[in-house]
């Protein structure tokens, strides 16, 4: 497993980082996600194997928020 925290611009409230971590959770091999909209973060925990960096950034913008 692999934990990485990614920038995310354009959440503002728990409603948006419900909103991410449901959006990410849906990838196959991510086991937990936690986003905060404070410190505009997304924390994910997800087997490299089963998915990459890049899924996870295009599921952050697919729910509406920009990754860096």
């Amino acid at each position: 497993m692999k934990t990485a925290t990614l920038k995310a611009t354009g959440m503002h409230c728990n409603g948006c980082e419900m909103n991410a971590q449901e959006f990410v959770s849906e990838l196959d091999g991510v086991k937990k996600v936690k986003a905060n909209f404070k410190n505009g973060e997304v924390k994910v925990e997800f087997d490299e194997k089963k998915t990459t960096l890049d899924a996870i950034k295009a599921k952050i913008a697919e729910a509406g928020y920009k990754p860096q």
